[in-house]
């Protein structure tokens, strides 16, 4: 069965018409119809409905694109494990939000521009929920926050250290702690996530009473809130983000070894392991290289 006839089957299922999937393929529409059609002999099945306009993939149409998919994935697998240097194929990554904004891209980009034929594609969601996919394989890799306890079966690799900080409006410069959790409502950062678990227990067990004002899911969310004096909140020093934010009050909270970690998964026989480490070089450069270096570190205790 010729690979390059299945990508044409591929193309079909992601194009509008066979003229625009020959496009993509650098092909002729007459070839795109030769590669459909050699397949249907081959194996027998209509793989595509030619009597509606424009045609479109049957159902066994559908379920070959989805096998060959697969196969695509194999294959990229087989080309990973070249001794080259330039790194080919493609891996899915999961990320928790707060890191799509200053971390993950300048390191997909910088990687991309060393391996232009190495493809990411990027899933979001709840630290949980990505350590899960990766043990499921749904997911090559993913860069969560560090739970309490190790994740069996998974390889954790420590990108870096965000401290806590206490976060208020620039008006309340003047407050201590105190006052700032006497005065204003408390802004928690999503307690569905690793991180706002963390917050939330260090919270009680330093016995500080907040008044609770809302929940929110984005870190950049929790800052303009503060800074438009909706409340205060308690939240990790982004990696890689200016430390200098003028227009709100930033403060230490609690021991400087209070802190989130973020950490990159993959599984202990993963066999992109090549690419994911490629990766993790990628995170560790962009930290050195960034003006909030000295916030790389990846021994503290975790909170």
């Amino acid at each position: 069965m010729n690979l390059r006839f299945l990508r044409t089957v591929v193309a079909v299922s992601q194009y509008p018409t066979f003229v625009a999937a020959g496009e993509a393929m650098g092909l002729s529409h007459s070839a795109v119809s030769v590669h459909i059609k050699t397949l249907e002999d081959e194996l027998q099945i209509t793989l595509v409905d030619r009597k509606k306009r424009p045609p479109v993939l049957t159902d066994r149409g559908i379920a070959l694109v989805e096998h060959a998919q697969k196969i695509f994935e194999i294959v990229d697998d087989i080309k990973s494990l070249t001794h080259e240097e330039t790194l080919i194929g493609s891996i899915t990554m999961g990320v928790v939000p707060s890191t799509l904004v200053n971390l993950v891209p300048p390191a997909i980009a910088s990687l991309r521009a060393a391996h232009p034929k190495l493809h990411i594609k990027i899933k979001t969601g709840l630290s949980a929920d990505l350590a899960q996919q990766v043990r499921n394989r749904d997911l090559d890799m993913a860069v969560v926050t560090e739970p309490d306890r190790p994740l069996a079966n998974l390889r954790a690799q420590v990108i870096c250290t965000e401290p806590l900080q206490l976060l208020a409006p620039k008006s309340a410069q003047n407050m201590t702690e105190k006052e700032l959790f006497a005065n204003y409502q408390f802004i928690w950062f999503n307690r569905q996530t690793w991180a706002g678990q963390q917050i939330e227990r260090h919270i009680l067990d330093r016995k500080i009473h907040v008044e609770s004002a809302m929940e929110v899911s984005a870190l950049e969310a929790v800052e303009s809130l503060v800074r438009h004096g909706i409340g205060i909140s308690v939240v990790p020093q982004q990696m890689c983000a200016p430390k200098d934010r003028p227009d709100l009050t930033v403060r230490d909270f609690g021991s400087q070894d209070l802190a989130r970690k973020l950490i990159m998964l993959d599984r202990n026989n993963n066999p992109r392991r090549r690419l994911s480490d490629a990766l993790f070089d990628a995170f560790q450069n962009v930290i050195s290289s960034g003006p909030d270096a000295q916030n790389a570190i990846t021994d503290a205790p975790k909170i």
